[in-house]
């Protein structure tokens, strides 16, 4: 018993020692823990005070650097940096030293900079564009498909050279149809009326007789026929569009109309094209006029000539073995032109000359065979070009190059290519020779009777070194430096 009454004492004598040194020993490690968590929080905070830091002086830094630049780039604009005036220092003792100021003293210098965010990154170097607009003449009832054609185009073309617009009527634009066009597009835009003395018949003109022809042209069933808006158009695009106040700031221009396609990306400049090769007249799609709308138009044209003594190239494309007109014209619905042709004087006389017949209200003379058969007369070759490349359609007329699967062309699978159709004047153009052939309306002129152009042969015995002495009338490119 005794023995074991000593044994149980011995053990628990151990266990007490046990526990005191179990304590002991885990009071020094949580000592050592606190200790080393201490530790571990000071150093995570000093890296992050250093973190802090560093990001701080990179701000700083940028910020230098940025306003540097900003400050750089409006120079001009920045009022310059004074000395600071004493009594806009807000500090306890005005007239403390360097180093005896109190330590709550604080500087407020009150410097403004111009706002960072007012500063615009320089501009990209602008490319070469010419002095050029789009010209479209349409009324409020067309909004719909003007819309698509100006999507269209927009896409085609003009996103990428940003050729500013400017549309005219001899209504009002209504506020609808305007919102919606600028919709369509980012580039410039401008809405002009067509003044009354543009669009209207003139004085010398008998109304009552208009009347009368508008009536037999609509009895025989002519296309327009008995429009008398159509008339007005014809001849405000024949004589006043590149005189209107809109128009007047350009040098060229493309023709847009509503309702019209375009198939082919376009991914140059065709004005810059047309100055840069000293082309002063461009189409898509030629063919053949409806003879009833211009009876006597081709006669006029002749007696201008002769009156002028016009030497020609290109007039002789347009007529046929017997001196007369053949019906070949430019469709004028798509032309892309040097407003400088129809401001030359010359031009300006055919049109008078034109207009004082009252043919135009009389008769239905269109403003494509105008323009065609002045391009005859005052043109060569060489400064007509045909825009093949131009995927173009206007009603049920196309002109589509298929560039294949690699290309950008979509052409349309319903309506044919025009090119290959019977009443297009394309093969005639291309057969036609670079240089022309002459036709002199001088009086003492010894040039040949006009026959097929494309088998040109001189008349026995006229062949004289003065065929090729005579004064050429063609209006000429402006010299490069001059546009």
């Amino acid at each position: 018993m005794k023995r074991r009454i000593e044994f149980v004492l011995l053990l628990a004598g151990m266990m007490l020692l046990y526990l005191v040194t179990l304590s002991s020993w885990s009071t020094k490690n949580m000592d050592d823990m606190s200790s080393m968590e201490t530790q571990w929080a000071q150093r995570v905070e000093q890296q992050q005070q250093t973190l802090v830091e560093k990001e701080k002086k990179k701000k700083e830094m940028d910020f230098d650097d940025d306003a540097a630049s900003d400050v750089h780039d409006i120079k001009q604009h920045q009022q310059p940096l004074g000395t600071v005036p004493p009594d806009e220092l807000d500090t306890n003792e005005k007239d403390c030293g360097t180093t005896n100021c109190s330590s709550n003293a604080t500087i407020n210098y009150n410097i403004t900079l111009p706002p960072l965010t007012s500063v615009a990154p320089p501009l990209a170097p602008q490319p070469r564009k010419a002095n050029a607009v789009i010209v479209i003449l349409c009324r409020n009832s067309e909004l719909d498909g003007m819309r698509r054609t100006i999507r269209e185009f927009e896409d085609r073309f003009n996103r990428r050279f940003k050729y500013p617009y400017v549309f005219l009527n001899d209504e009002p634009f209504e506020d609808d149809f305007k919102q919606s066009i600028l919709a369509m597009t980012e580039n410039t835009v401008e809405f002009g009326l067509v003044p009354d003395h543009m669009w209207s018949i003139p004085d010398w003109v008998d109304g009552e007789l208009v009347e009368q022809c508008l009536l037999d042209y609509q009895m025989r069933g002519v296309l327009y026929g008995g429009s008398l808006s159509y008339r007005h158009m014809c001849r405000f695009n024949s004589g006043w569009f590149y005189r209107h106040p809109l128009i007047a700031k350009y040098d060229y221009y493309w023709r847009v109309e509503p309702s019209v396609h375009f198939f082919c990306d376009l991914l140059y400049d065709p004005f810059l094209y047309m100055q840069d090769n000293g082309k002063e007249y461009g189409f898509t799609i030629t063919l053949k006029e409806l003879p009833e709308t211009i009876p006597s138009l081709w006669k006029h044209t002749i007696e201008f000539a002769k009156e002028k003594k016009l030497n020609t190239t290109l007039l002789r494309f347009f007529a046929d073995d017997q001196d007369e007109y053949n019906l070949c014209h430019y469709w004028s619905n798509f032309e892309i032109a040097s407003l400088k042709l129809w401001r030359d004087p010359m031009y300006q006389a055919y049109f008078d000359y034109l207009d004082e017949t009252g043919n135009f209200f009389y008769e239905r003379w269109g403003d494509a065979i105008v323009h065609s058969l002045a391009a005859g007369m005052f043109l060569n070759k060489s400064q007509v070009h045909f825009f093949d490349d131009i995927g173009y359609q206007h009603d049920n007329f196309a002109h589509c190059t298929d560039d294949g699967v690699l290309g950008t062309c979509l052409c349309p699978e319903d309506v044919e290519n025009f090119d290959t159709n019977p009443g297009s004047c394309l093969d005639a153009w291309k057969d036609y020779p670079d240089k022309g052939v002459k036709w002199n309306f001088r009086p003492d002129s010894r040039s040949k009777k006009p026959h097929k152009f494309s088998n040109v042969q001189k008349a026995p015995g006229t062949e004289t070194d003065d065929d090729d002495e005579d004064e050429d009338t063609t209006i000429r490119s402006l010299p490069e430096s001059s546009k």
